[in-house]
C-alpha cells in the first residue's frame, strides 16, 4: 500500500513537469505574437508620424515677438473705482508669416482689442483670474483676425475691407479658435 502511494506520487510530478513546460511554452508564445502585433502596429503609422514629425520641428521654431504699439487705453464707466485701464501687449508665435499678417492687419487689430478691452469692468480686472481670462479673450481675438486673414488670402481675397467685415462680425472673445499666435502678453497693465 505504501508502493501504491508513492508510485501515484511520481506519477502526478511527470505531470506536473508536463503541465509546466506547456505552461511555459504558451506564455512563450503570446510574448512573441504581442511583440510582433506592437510591431505591426507601430510600424503601420509611419505615414502619420512622419507629418507629427514635421509639426514638431515646425513647434520647435524659436518664438517671435511682436510689441502692438501704441499701447491701448479704454475708460471705464463713471461709477467705476478706476478711470482708465492702459495696457501694453506682445503676441508670440514661431510662425514668420502670422507677424507678417498681425502687421499687416493692425488696425483691423487695435479696432478689435479695443471693443474687447471696453467690454471689461474693474471688478472683472481686479484679480488674477480676471487678467487671465481678458488674456485668453484678446488671444482668440487676434486669432480669430490672423486666420480669417489667411484664409482671405488663400481664396483671393486680399482686400483690408473684407477681413475687417468678416473678423468684425464674427468676434466672439469667448469661443476659442486655434489659430499660429500662441500667448498674448501684457508687457504693461495700468488701472487708474
Amino acid at each position: 500500500m505504501a508502493e501504491e502511494e508513492l508510485e501515484l506520487d511520481v506519477n502526478q510530478q511527470k505531470g506536473s513537469k508536463t503541465t509546466t513546460i506547456l505552461l511555459i511554452v504558451l506564455i512563450v508564445l503570446v510574448l512573441v505574437m504581442g511583440g510582433v502585433g506592437a510591431w505591426l502596429f507601430l510600424s503601420k503609422d509611419d505615414g502619420e508620424s512622419t507629418a507629427a514629425n514635421d509639426d514638431a520641428k515646425k513647434d520647435l521654431a524659436p518664438l517671435s515677438y511682436l510689441t502692438l504699439v501704441p499701447e491701448f487705453i479704454v475708460n471705464f464707466g463713471p461709477d467705476s473705482k478706476v478711470r482708465y485701464l492702459q495696457v501694453d501687449l506682445q503676441v508670440a508665435t514661431r510662425d514668420k508669416t502670422a507677424l507678417q499678417t498681425v502687421g499687416t492687419y493692425r488696425p483691423v487689430l487695435r479696432n478689435d482689442i479695443l471693443v474687447v478691452l471696453s467690454g471689461v469692468t474693474f471688478d472683472e480686472l481686479k484679480d488674477r483670474s480676471g487678467k487671465e481670462a481678458l488674456q485668453k479673450k484678446l488671444l482668440n481675438t487676434i486669432n480669430k483676425i490672423v486666420v480669417s486673414a489667411g484664409q482671405a488670402a488663400a481664396g483671393g481675397e486680399t482686400s483690408d475691407e473684407n477681413v475687417s467685415e468678416d473678423t468684425t462680425a464674427q468676434v466672439n472673445p469667448d469661443t476659442p479658435v486655434k489659430g499660429p499666435i500662441e500667448n498674448v502678453y501684457f508687457t504693461s497693465f495700468i488701472m487708474q
